[in-house]
């Protein structure tokens, strides 16, 4: 038996499915709810197998779905290589590429890694701007961040993985003494980074999780220190100000000495995505940018 599979139809689904239910990718699509239950209705009929289980919290895809998901996101995929590849012919890297990330990524991330892509095409011309606020795509044509709201038009690759620990100075832990336990941090020093209450339902408490790691009474801990930059904070627990959580991925706590504490303590996992318009023209710029990084950051974190 035939099946014919719509590409439009594939694309509600696909955008359906990444959303995970209707009213959410209604609103990506800008477009009626019950448009986009009909779409899925008809993709269902023409392929005669169930694409989702409905539940109360929304929409799962079914194992059959599931298959038919990997094919479209592959489908989309190619296909939107194929139009890059097709309107951008021009095969040197020369001209802008505008990266905009937060200072900290700026500082202590990219920085280590752009030297050798700048100098393997000197006619590139790289700027990097840095926003500690939201930010997007239209003021760049790269956006290096977390935390990504899910948007059709943006492709999103991954870059990579920030695990957070516990560290404080041997000052500091000579001083007040090493915590041998989760519980124990709640008669420590703790730093935190600091945001207001917009940024804290975006981010979530990830930045504060310290506070709320074994503690007894079941409520965050009061901070005794709060910094809105994340260099202000590295830097105060080098001065032995008290305990903070940061990535271990960063070499320079090693160059600050810092002791990593409570090891065994599992902090967040927070993922860094290369963002971009999948319709910028500076495509072969971009794809190169991210496969430089990709590469740079795979070896450092090897070693």
């Amino acid at each position: 038996m035939n099946h014919v599979m719509n590409l439009e139809l594939l694309k509600i689904f696909h955008i359906v499915a990444l959303a995970g239910n209707i009213t959410k990718a209604s609103r990506v699509l800008n477009t009626s709810q019950s448009s986009l239950s009909r779409a899925i209705q008809l993709l269902e009929h023409q392929l005669k197998v169930q694409l989702f289980k409905r539940n109360p919290r929304g929409l799962t895809l079914t194992s059959d779905g599931k298959k038919i998901f990997q094919y479209a996101d592959k489908l989309i995929h190619d296909n939107e290589e194929f139009l890059r590849s097709f309107y951008n012919n021009d095969n040197e890297i020369k001209g802008d590429l505008k990266i905009i990330t937060t200072p900290f990524l700026a500082e202590l991330e990219l920085i280590n890694h752009l030297l050798p892509f700048l100098e393997k095409y000197p006619q590139l011309d790289l700027e990097i701007k840095t926003v500690s606020d939201s930010f997007d795509t239209e003021d760049a044509d790269v956006a290096i961040r977390s935390f990504i709201p899910y948007r059709p038009d943006l492709e999103q690759r991954p870059l990579f993985t920030h695990h957070h620990k516990l560290w404080a100075s041997s000052q500091y832990l000579e001083r007040f003494s090493v915590p041998q336990t989760p519980q124990d941090l709640d008669h420590h020093r703790l730093l935190v980074f600091s945001l207001d209450k917009q940024k804290s339902i975006l981010y979530g408490d990830w930045l504060t999780w310290l506070l709320y790691a074994g503690s007894t009474s079941g409520r965050p801990r009061k901070p005794f220190l709060q910094f809105t930059s994340q260099s202000g904070l590295l830097n105060a627990a080098c001065k032995g100000y008290g305990i903070l959580q940061f990535p271990q991925e960063w070499i320079h706590l090693r160059k600050a000495e810092l002791v990593q504490i409570l090891p065994q303590l599992e902090g967040p996992q927070i993922e860094v995505f290369y963002v971009f318009n999948k319709r910028n023209t500076s495509a072969q710029k971009i794809d190169a940018l991210y496969k430089h990084l990709q590469a740079s950051l795979k070896q450092k974190f090897s070693l």
